[in-house]
């Protein structure tokens, strides 16, 4: 698992409202972690439409920047107000939003990526997802996905769904330190598909926890029956939660366009912000050069 806290924190912001909310909430941890942040402005030249694959670019294409960047900055260092000048950071960058972002979801980049929800609608996201999505896909980090108006406090509550396998377990983690360094309840959810075998699991299930979280009371297990990825949304969205904590885990390419990850549907049906953890599973180096040559090609 990767240092916790979090000391370098980088926020992706162009002054729309979900952005400003993804720095609000990287702010505040920022300051309460004693990490730096910095805050990152994607320009991108005024293409009309591309369509490039899954990971790229979306059908259509936002406006270019029409601000000249030095009043973005100057908007955004007011933003940022009351944060320490000594650990503030603030560029600009060049190129498309999310293959942009996604190069600077590194490990020696950042601990952490804040995001607002930059998301498409109808068929455009159907075909290519939201930039968050996209940078989920292809993050070596943490990634915590803002909705507008919304932020990361403390005391607030933790939702993080858990399935016993590894990837799940690392997220679990930092579920945990996240929780404990807010002052947060946490909630672990176990899903119990439709279809699987019956058995007596709570006392074995509850002992595999403990031996991640430990014992204390600063935890609890939920447990529901039915479809894994609409128990996660549902329960994120009961109203008693904050902050939805899981992997970013990818299943085989033909099912995930197809249906969609579990992260990728909570960020679409989801109200509260998501801190996706990677899994650590990449994807095939065939996959991978295609698609960094089809964005390579754009600029």
């Amino acid at each position: 698992m990767k240092r916790f806290p979090p000391r370098r924190i980088l926020v992706a912001a162009d002054l729309s409202a979900p952005s400003l909310s993804a720095l609000d909430a990287a702010k505040a941890l920022a300051l309460r972690w004693g990490a730096s942040l910095e805050i990152v402005h994607v320009q991108h030249p005024p293409v009309l439409a591309a369509w490039v694959g899954i990971d790229a670019m979306p059908v259509s294409v936002p406006p270019a920047t029409q601000e000249p960047r030095r009043k973005v900055e100057e908007r955004l260092r007011r933003a940022a107000a009351g944060f320490p000048a000594d650990r503030l950071k603030l560029r600009t960058v060049h190129g498309w939003p999310p293959a942009a972002l996604a190069e600077l979801a590194r490990p020696d980049r950042a601990d952490l990526m804040v995001l607002g929800t930059h998301g498409y609608a109808g068929l455009d996201r159907l075909l290519t997802g939201s930039v968050a999505e996209v940078v989920l896909r292809r993050a070596h980090i943490p990634v915590l996905v803002v909705p507008q108006r919304k932020s990361v406090s403390g005391s607030a509550r933790v939702l993080a769904p858990w399935n016993g396998r590894p990837y799940a377990t690392r997220a679990l983690r930092w579920a945990r330190e996240l929780a404990r360094s807010l002052g947060s309840t946490l909630d672990v959810l176990h899903v119990k598909e439709y279809g699987m075998p019956s058995e007596k699991q709570a006392p074995p299930l509850r002992r595999r926890l403990e031996a991640v979280l430990g014992a204390g009371s600063d935890w609890t297990l939920l447990k529901r029956l039915g479809d894994a990825r609409w128990c996660i949304v549902e329960e994120a969205n009961s109203g008693r939660y904050e902050l939805v904590v899981l992997s970013a885990h990818r299943r085989a390419f033909a099912a995930d366009f197809v249906l969609g990850s579990t992260v990728e549907r909570l960020l679409r049906h989801g109200t509260v912000p998501v801190l996706a953890v990677p899994s650590g599973r990449s994807r095939p180096r065939l996959v991978r050069r295609a698609a960094s040559r089809a964005g390579a090609q754009l600029y």
